[in-house]
């Protein structure tokens, strides 16, 4: 018997994707994706052609596949083939030592009967390549019977003791009503909180502040401090924008109902003057927002279009005048804040997509990054901008299997940021660790030093404390950590990795007095850590 739907060998399919005519777009992503690591599989909207005895092709995938995915949501649950065919293959496979179904939920239905025992693959609420990500990690683990992390745990220390849940009050002899009046942080008469002296350092070194901030209901893909730092702006893969008031880090409060981006955002971006905001998200479009009243914001304007595929990354221009934008369209383009329009045409580099952008404090040079390296480019003159320097990372570091091959994954770029004199770049991404790169002369950039190592998956964002001391970095590993980098060319790690959260890390700020750190991530939650 000769069996079709992508390479098979005698014995069968690796995967039979079972799902529902609703969610026929999800089975096909999957199906490639699995197909594109060297899987073999049998999916009915490819399979089934003209001529095909649909029920002989379904007890075919049912029987011969090593194993069935079963694609959850709420239409298939109700589907009577759809629960035929998940029971046939727990049946087979009663205990699930062999894991013969895997449940892949794309949406947060409940698992009823059977299937609640079963562990399941969820990737609602992920971008694109968290999606991949946790599904092909999942997978091997299914296939190989575990998931051992590539590196030895760190050695476990004791919790510190956790801090009060807010700041004690000073004390006083005054009556409560002027102690609360006097710990008030809203200025009534310029409607934004009162500027107060930073605190000092924390002698017992990072630690979480409070509970973690939440509210959004899907991972957390970007934040960003507002300039006097009185303002946390959080945007979310649910659709929506969060403002915070962090005026007391210890306390922080939502500011505002949640401004709604129509769509999954994935980057945001406070203007110099902290009266702007810019949002991106996986419709192609750039909204900005007003904050002259941070507690009423709203759109302004249109979303600015002209991408074609999910925007990435956002920056405003140190003056505030040009905004930068990089998405998978394999472009970066530049636009004029006031006029709303585009600025030159696009920027492209080697046809990859783009993924991160940032600009220099001097405003002079842009760095972007796509997926294998970062690309500079000279600003003098913002409607014709010039390419320079190249950064290439030349030794990936991972490799992952596609059939019989071994080959290597590129190392993109996923996070760029220059430190606050606009002498070095930091730069990271899928090689799981962080460059740091001399870029006084940005049309010769070099590396400085080894690259920082010590996350165990792709680092998705690197930020620069305001005094360029320090460097934090966040991982799909679950942590962040600190770098000094007083001395660029002989970094080092700052301590154990801070954790907290519970899936990947994909967005780090300092606040603008760099005592505050700001950590999102796809756990759908805020940290903010004491430093």
């Amino acid at each position: 018997m000769t069996l079709t739907g992508g390479p098979v060998d005698p014995e069968g399919w690796d995967f039979f994707v079972s799902y529902t005519g609703k969610d026929r777009a999800w089975a096909e992503w999957l199906a490639w994706q699995l197909e594109d690591a060297g899987h073999s599989v049998l999916i009915q909207a490819w399979d089934f052609v003209a001529g095909s005895d649909w029920a002989a092709r379904m007890d075919q995938g049912i029987r011969l596949a090593r194993r069935t995915i079963a694609v959850l949501s709420d239409a298939y649950l109700g589907s009577v083939y759809g629960a035929q065919e998940w029971r046939s293959a727990q049946v087979a496979d009663p205990g699930g030592f062999a894991r013969k179904l895997l449940p892949i939920r794309i949406e947060d239905c409940p698992r009823p009967g059977l299937l609640r025992t079963i562990v399941s693959i969820d990737l609602f609420g992920l971008t694109p390549e968290d999606a991949r990500r946790r599904l092909l990690e999942h997978v091997r683990g299914a296939i190989d019977g575990r998931i051992k992390p590539p590196v030895a745990p760190s050695f476990p220390t004791p919790p510190r003791e956790a801090p009060p849940a807010r700041r004690p009050d000073f004390p006083t002899t005054q009556s409560p009503a002027v102690t609360r009046a006097l710990n008030a942080t809203w200025s009534s008469s310029k409607g934004r909180r009162a500027t107060r002296r930073p605190a000092p350092a924390d002698p017992a070194g990072p630690r979480p502040l409070g509970d973690p901030l939440t509210g959004h209901t899907a991972g957390v893909q970007s934040l960003a401090f507002s300039p006097d730092g009185q303002l946390l702006a959080t945007a979310s893969a649910d659709t929506t924008v969060r403002l915070w008031n962090v005026t007391d880090p210890a306390d922080p409060e939502p500011l505002g109902q949640p401004l709604d981006g129509n769509a999954r955002l994935l980057s945001v971006a406070f203007s110099p003057d902290g009266q702007t905001l810019a949002t991106t998200s996986d419709d192609t479009t750039v909204q900005l927002w007003d904050l002259t009243d941070p507690a009423d914001p709203g759109p302004l304007g249109q979303p600015l279009t002209g991408h074609s595929d999910w925007v990435w990354s956002v920056a405003f221009s140190p003056d505030g005048q040009i905004l930068a934008t990089a998405s998978d369209d394999k472009t970066v383009r530049l636009w004029d804040v006031a006029g709303r329009r585009r600025l030159g045409k696009p920027l492209t580099s080697d046809k990859a997509p783009m993924l991160a952008v940032a600009f220099s404090p001097d405003g002079k040079t842009l760095a972007t990054g796509d997926d294998n390296k970062t690309q500079l480019w000279d600003l003098s003159d913002p409607a014709r901008p010039q390419r320079l320097g190249t950064l290439l990372v030349t030794e990936p570091t991972r490799r992952r299997r596609l059939g019989a091959r071994l080959t290597e994954e590129k190392a993109w770029v996923s996070s760029v940021a220059f430190s606050p004199d606009g002498r070095a770049l930091a730069t990271a991404g899928g090689d799981r660790a962080v460059w740091l790169w001399d870029v006084t002369d940005p049309a010769r950039p070099q590396a400085l030093g080894q690259p920082l190592t010590g996350h165990t998956d792709d680092v998705r964002s690197v930020a620069f404390a305001p005094d360029g001391r320090t460097l934090a970095s966040a991982s799909i590993d679950n942590t962040l950590r600190l770098w000094d980098v007083t001395d660029p060319a002989r970094s080092q790690a700052l301590g154990e990795p801070l954790t907290g959260h519970t899936d990947g890390v994909q967005s780090v700020a300092f606040a603008p007095d760099g005592r505050i750190l700001a950590s999102a991530s796809t756990d759908s939650t805020v940290r903010l850590w004491r430093l």
